[in-house]
């Protein structure tokens, strides 16, 4: 098909590729009752009208490059897959008017099959013709097929486009080192150093009762399953004022020992890492930080907050925690030179694999596909 050296090919491909597979769990996941009907031996699948047929799986599947080490029925069904989005997005350039010339499709073969000194040969086309079963006609669609490709792949990638300012952003969001300083305090902790004020009575295990009727559900155990929920409650009320009071201190800009003289935590540091890297307890081999890796206050605080002014709390499933940068080298955003292109580069393929993935999701949501599921059990 396209020239597979080209990288923005390598890339949409995989992009391609990566999306197929998805079609494949999301198709392959669901009984398709009306692909088991008015099918014959030699149709593989229909695309809102247009048939798939054996031989065209054949040439497909002889003509690229697979991997032989893939499972057969696997490789099988992301070969249709791949076809099924090959013939969208033929006819989707149809659709926007997108023109293939017979003068086109013969100067492709002209150059493809010509010697060195620009002379058609001939036997060797002839001999790629009986190698892969194909009639000039059916070249000629195949061809085609690879113009019309070609042709909405250049249409899509001239919309897109990275700006300096995208370039800068990501040299310094992938070039930025970042460390912090936390404490914790877990929950278990912080129920012992509070275990009298959370104590529960039986007058207010009665008065609960009383108010709450529903509540009686077992004799045997109602009690005692209503006084951990008012100790829990308590408990969660401590935790809110506690954190209320912390917070203050972060808006207010204090330091972040202030913090920790109220939250009496354990204290440690995290490895070094970057934006989108693990954080970890210490170094590369701690126990991952969760509640702060996925903490949107944390996201946030990290790159304003000043060393050693504390951050908001931050509720995790084990306890509280709160934390200050001690290490944050953010680079400025003039670009080395010979950064630069890498870094568009990637950007730009980042962008066209995002295009593609969407408008093939939307092809795939708007369009009629009926595929052969005898074939496909094969």
């Amino acid at each position: 098909m396209f020239d597979s050296k080209h990288p923005v090919v390598k890339v949409v491909g995989y992009a391609i590729v990566g999306f197929f597979v998805l079609i494949i769990i999301i198709s392959f996941g669901m009984p398709d009752f009306l692909s088991r009907m008015g099918f014959d031996q030699n149709t593989i699948a229909k695309v809102n009208g247009e048939t798939i047929g054996y031989m065209d799986f054949i040439r497909y599947r002889d003509t690229h490059m697979l991997d032989k080490t893939q499972d057969p029925k696997q490789q099988q069904r992301m070969i249709i897959e791949r076809m099924i989005q090959e013939k969208l997005l033929v006819q989707l350039a149809r659709k926007e008017g997108i023109v293939v010339t017979e003068k086109e499709i013969k100067s492709v073969i002209r150059n493809r099959f010509s010697d060195n000194t620009g002379t058609f040969n001939e036997a060797f086309f002839r001999n790629f013709l009986d190698r892969f079963h194909m009639g000039i006609s059916d070249y000629y669609k195949y061809v085609e097929q690879e113009i019309y490709l070609g042709k909405l792949q250049n249409l899509l990638l001239a919309g897109v486009s990275v700006s300096p300012l995208e370039v800068a952003s990501d040299f310094r969001i992938q070039n930025a080192k970042l460390k912090i300083q936390y404490a914790f305090l877990s929950n278990q902790e912080l129920a012992k150093r509070y275990a009298s004020a959370i104590a529960v009575t039986d007058d207010e295990i009665d008065t609960e009762l009383k108010k709450n009727p529903k509540e009686l559900k077992d004799p045997k155990t109602d009690r005692q399953r209503i006084k951990d929920k008012l100790a829990n409650d308590k408990l969660e009320k401590i935790k809110q004022d506690l954190a209320k009071n912390i917070d203050q201190l972060a808006l207010a800009g204090r330091s972040f020992a202030e913090a920790l003289v109220l939250l009496q935590g354990v204290v440690s540091y995290s490895n070094e890492f970057a934006p989108g890297d693990l954080i970890r307890d210490k170094d590369a081999n701690g126990r991952i930080l969760y509640p702060l890796q996925e903490s949107k206050i944390f996201q946030s605080d990290v790159f304003s907050l000043k060393q050693g002014a504390t951050s908001r709390c931050i509720f995790g499933f084990d306890g509280i925690y709160i934390f200050t940068p001690v290490v944050r080298n953010i680079p400025g955003t003039a670009v080395p030179d010979k950064e630069r292109q890498t870094l568009e580069q990637n950007l730009f393929y980042t962008k066209a694999n995002s295009l593609y993935i969407s408008l093939l999701t939307r092809l795939f949501e708007k369009s009629k596909i009926i595929r052969n599921q005898k074939f496909e059990a094969q």
